[in-house]
């Protein structure tokens, strides 16, 4: 009976210790590390993307103008030695510099082209006009707006479109999440 009563106490010992170092770890789990980036807001990085979308879409255009580099002379009175370093003429440190802003176009194509592709994808829908409108800065038949005139307002565009603001407001989120997630993924789905 003794050893009976034992067994069960470290049993009950055991089990306890078991659950408390459970706990413990599913708590662990669940609070952000500090050494764990914060979770991205998916809309809002969307709406970053579509706010510089109009600029992103003339500096991929042109390449030339994005991997020209321009050489600053330095001046003359300072001197540096690095015995360590080989020679390298300004044209060859010119050259290399170039095909760095090359690899760096490329890279910025590709990552526009996921964007464009996202883009695309929702032009048909109703709620794009918002899109155009709101972000890209043009009219309701798709043209850009002259660079003088000021950013729409929810209420010009609720005005121009014959519709009111809370519609307007709540097709750009729905339009805006749904792009996120085509862009980012489950994450983006996971987040709404």
């Amino acid at each position: 009976m003794i050893y009976l009563k034992k067994m069960l106490q470290i049993i009950n010992s055991a089990v306890s210790v078991a659950v408390e170092k459970t706990v413990e770890r599913i708590r662990a789990e669940q609070l952000p590390r500090a050494s764990e980036p914060p979770a991205a807001n998916y809309f809002r990085v969307m709406e970053k993307l579509l706010y510089n979308y109009p600029a992103l879409k003339k500096i991929v255009s042109d390449k030339e103008a994005y991997t020209k580099i321009e050489w600053q002379e330095k001046s003359k009175d300072i001197v540096r030695h690095n015995s360590n370093a080989s020679w390298k003429s300004k044209e060859d440190i010119i050259e290399g510099m170039e095909r760095e802003r090359e690899a760096e176009y490329d890279i910025t194509v590709r990552q526009f082209q996921r964007v464009e592709r996202v883009i695309e994808l929702h032009k048909n829908r109703k709620e794009f006009i918002v899109i155009q409108m709101y972000y890209f800065d043009e009219t309701i038949d798709g043209k850009p707006r002259p660079a003088d005139d000021p950013e729409y307002t929810w209420a010009e565009i609720s005005f121009q479109l014959g519709r009111d603001e809370k519609t307007l407001r709540r097709w750009r989120g729905d339009i805006v999440n749904d792009m996120a997630i085509c862009l980012f993924g489950i994450s983006a789905a996971v987040q709404q």
